[in-house]
């Protein structure tokens, strides 16, 4: 027997009697640890155990949710929402979790991909597309949030927050025409309160002597 298939034998034979115990011969990679949910383990546990015997109960896996997003297990919150997705169709409560957690943890393509799931299920909410709208921002696709954060806007065209996240879009874009409509558009639906504040005011008035724009139809 030559050396170099001799040390190759005893190599063999070592990762045979130690390799279970000791992983010195495993070439697969470590599992991650276990999430510390603290003293919510238990619970964490329980409910866990409850939901493979019962994968589709809705206030089960919620609370659950819940309890990953206090702890702040946003991977794990992920994974549940995910489940419960494939196996039972989507929840809303588990879908604004997982965004919110993932926004959060700034884990831009899961909260975009939780943000998605809640425009398609509910296409008409316009907290959605602005949820959507700001997480394609945040992941440098513009000309995409400005679609869906206009699209919240036109459901909702007196509120502030909406109206400010869509003229960053359209400013970040040059498109100062689109920004001015939007400004026009929000005087004419917000509160007289809002419409009329100095800031507002001076923005349309500053907007307008700098852009020259067609007239709208």
């Amino acid at each position: 027997m030559s050396v170099s298939f001799r040390s190759a034998f005893r190599f063999a034979v070592l990762c045979l009697s130690s390799g279970a115990v000791l992983g010195a011969c495993s070439s697969k990679a470590p599992e991650e640890p276990e999430f510390d949910h603290g003293l919510k383990k238990p619970l964490v546990r329980k409910l866990r155990e409850e939901l493979t015997e019962t994968p589709c109960d809705k206030a089960k896996a919620q609370q659950l949710g819940q309890l990953l997003l206090d702890t702040g297990d946003t991977k794990g919150l992920t994974k549940v929402t995910d489940t419960f997705g494939e196996k039972c169709g989507p929840n809303i409560v588990l879908l604004q979790l997982s965004y919110t957690a993932n926004a959060r943890a700034g884990e831009k393509e899961q909260a975009l991909k939780a943000a998605t799931a809640l425009v398609t299920a509910q296409p008409d909410n316009a907290s959605y597309h602005v949820w959507r709208g700001l997480s394609l921002e945040a992941l440098g696709r513009t000309e995409e949030s400005a679609v869906d954060l206009q699209k919240a806007f036109d459901q909702q065209p007196g509120q502030r927050p909406i109206l400010n996240a869509l003229v960053k879009a359209y400013d970040a874009q040059g498109k100062s025409c689109e920004a001015l409509a939007a400004y026009q558009r929000f005087v004419q639906n917000a509160k007289p309160s809002e419409a009329k504040s100095a800031e507002v005011q001076d923005q349309l008035q500053e907007r307008a002597s700098k852009t020259s724009c067609p007239a709208a139809d």
